[in-house]
C-alpha cells in the first residue's frame, strides 16, 4: 500500500481542499439519518479545509475491503484531504475492543462483533458504512449440491460454521422463522479452512464461508450449492464501524474517507482493470485470483456485493435475527437503532453527485437504493 495521506440543501460551505484544490462541500438533502446516539443532519457537517486524519484498521491482505485498499493505492484519500493510517489488528475481537476505547478510528470489517458489543451495552460504537453485502455461501460435496439450497433443505442437516462469518447467522434466523432451528446441528470450527476440510471429509453435510473462500474450496473438491443472499437479499456483511466518539467529533474526516471510498466504488463497478491492478498490488495475489474473488469468473460466481452504503435498516434486522438465535441474549435492553448513522455516507453521496462530474451519472444511480435501505432518511 502506497504512503497514505487523502455536497446541498439548506446551505452550502464551499472550502478548498488543501492537497487537491478539488471543492468540497457540506451536504445534505431535507430528510436526513437520525438513528444513532449523536445523529446530525448531513447538511450540517461541514468538511474542513485542512488535512486531517484517520486510523483505519487492517486484517492481513483480506479483499473484501475492496473500496478501502483502491482508494489507497489510487491516492484517493490524500485527494480529498485526508491522511489515513492502517494499524494491522489479529482478529476482529481486538478490533472492536479498539474501536471502544478510542484506539482506532475505522474498522471496515465484520458486523457481528459491533452488534455483540451493543447487545452487551457498550455506547462506543457506531455502524456509519459499509464494506460488503450479502457475501456468504453454502459449500458441500457435489454429490449433494442440488441437496442444500432452500431453507428447508438444512433442516436435518450439520452444518460447519465459523462465529465471525455473517451468513451463517442469517440461516439461524431463517430456520427459526421457518421452526426448523436445532443449535445442535451447527458445528462450530475453528476457521473457515476447516469448514472447508470437515466438508470435504464428509464430516459435515455443508458449511458456510464468507471473504470468496468458496473459491479456494473448489481445490479441495467441494462446491457452492446456494448464496445465502438468495434466500435473505441485501444482507449486511462486513460494515464500517467507529467509535461514537469519532462520529461526533471527526465527522468532516469520516465523510472524506467515505468520499475517498465512494469514488473507488464507481472505479470497482466501471474500470475494472484499473480496480484489478490496485488490489493485485496490495495482495500480492494474480489478477486472475482478484477477479474471481470479487467479481467472479466462469467457474465461480461470488457471492459478495461490494457496497459502501451502510443498510442501516438491514443491521438492525441482523441485530433482532441474533436476539432471536440466542447469539445475543434475548432480553438485552439495549437498541441497535441507537448505534446506526447514515448521514456520512449521504453527505458523501450527495458530495460526489453535486461535483457533476463524469461519475456523477453513477452516484445519482445509489440515490434511490440508499433511500431503500435506510428508513431514517426518508
Amino acid at each position: 500500500m502506497k504512503n497514505l495521506s487523502r455536497r446541498s440543501f439548506v446551505k452550502t460551505v464551499v472550502a478548498a481542499a488543501a492537497l487537491s484544490g478539488i471543492a468540497a462541500t457540506a451536504v445534505g438533502r431535507t430528510n436526513s439519518a437520525n438513528a444513532g446516539t449523536g445523529a446530525a443532519s448531513a447538511a450540517d457537517i461541514e468538511l474542513k479545509p485542512e488535512t486531517e486524519q484517520l486510523v483505519c484498521a487492517l486484517l492481513g491482505k483480506d479483499l473484501k475491503i475492496a473500496c478501502v485498499i483502491i482508494a489507497a493505492q489510487e491516492g484517493l484519500y490524500q485527494e480529498e484531504g485526508l491522511e489515513v493510517s492502517f494499524e494491522t489488528v489479529a482478529n476482529l475481537s481486538d478490533a472492536i475492543t479498539a474501536i471502544s476505547e478510542n484506539k482506532l478510528d475505522v474498522l471496515p470489517f465484520g458486523v457481528i462483533p459491533t452488534c455483540t458489543f451493543v447487545g452487551q451495552g457498550v455506547e462506543n460504537v457506531m455502524v456509519f458504512g459499509g464494506t460488503i453485502a450479502e457475501g456468504s455461501e453454502c459449500i458441500t460435496l457435489p454429490q449433494n449440491k442440488d441437496k442444500f439450497v432452500k431453507i428447508e433443505d438444512f433442516a436435518n442437516a450439520k452444518i460447519a460454521y465459523f462465529p465471525m462469518e455473517t451468513g451463517h447467522l442469517v440461516m439461524q434466523g431463517l430456520q427459526e422463522e421457518a421452526g426448523s432451528y436445532n443449535p445442535d446441528n451447527w458445528i462450530i470450527m475453528s476457521d473457515q479452512q476447516s469448514i472447508i476440510q470437515a466438508v470435504a471429509k464428509g464430516e459435515c453435510d455443508c458449511g458456510f464461508l464468507n471473504s470468496g473462500q468458496g473459491y479456494l474450496a473448489m481445490q479441495s473438491g467441494v462446491v457452492t450449492s446456494m448464496h445465502v443472499g438468495s434466500l435473505k437479499p441485501d444482507f449486511p456483511c462486513c460494515r464500517q464501524t467507529t467509535s461514537m466518539t469519532a462520529f461526533n467529533d471527526k465527522k468532516s474526516a469520516l465523510v472524506k474517507f467515505m468520499i475517498a471510498n465512494l469514488r473507488a466504488q464507481e472505479i470497482f463497478y466501471n474500470d475494472k482493470p484499473r480496480a484489478l491492478a490496485a488490489l493485485a498490488a496490495f495482495s500480492g495475489q494474480p489478477q486472475d485470483y482478484c477477479e474471481a474473488v470479487l467479481y467472479g469468473n466462469s467457474e465461480y460466481s461470488t457471492p459478495m456485493i461490494v457496497e459502501m452504503d451502510p443498510y442501516t435498516d438491514a443491521v438492525c434486522a441482523f441485530y433482532e435475527t441474533m436476539k432471536a438465535t440466542e447469539n445475543i441474549p434475548s432480553s438485552t435492553t439495549y437498541k441497535m437503532e441507537d448505534h446506526v448513522d447514515c448521514s456520512i455516507y449521504e453527505a458523501a453521496l450527495y458530495n460526489l453527485i453535486d461535483r457533476n462530474d463524469t461519475a456523477s451519472d453513477y452516484f445519482t444511480s445509489l440515490e434511490a437504493s440508499f433511500k431503500e435501505h435506510n428508513s431514517s432518511a426518508n
